[in-house]
């Protein structure tokens, strides 16, 4: 098994960020989960799919590369979460 932060100090470029980052940023970017782009980042590079199936429960890894909104169906989301909330919002008078 491996240790959790025996790649923390490999670097790569984020394109999310735009700078280079440390793996250790990657494997805890919502404080304690990885983030949903590091096999796109890391692949090739370092053994992230083996890491990830270490360190972290299959439910979480399943959620976490679920398959994503797009922007537009995203947009969407949003403009009938407002359009809900002004519709219950009683009219001023």
């Amino acid at each position: 098994m491996t240790d959790m932060n025996e790649y923390d100090h490999y670097e790569t470029y984020c394109r999310s960020l735009g700078d280079c980052i440390d793996f250790s940023y990657c494997r805890a970017t919502g404080g304690t989960e990885p983030c949903g782009k590091i096999l796109d980042c890391w692949i090739g590079r370092l053994p992230v799919s083996e890491f990830l199936q270490t360190h972290y429960s299959p439910e979480l890894l399943e959620r976490l590369f679920a398959p994503q909104l797009g922007r537009l169906e995203r947009l969407f989301t949003i403009a009938e979460r407002v359009d809900k909330n002004i519709a219950r919002k009683p009219a001023a008078s």
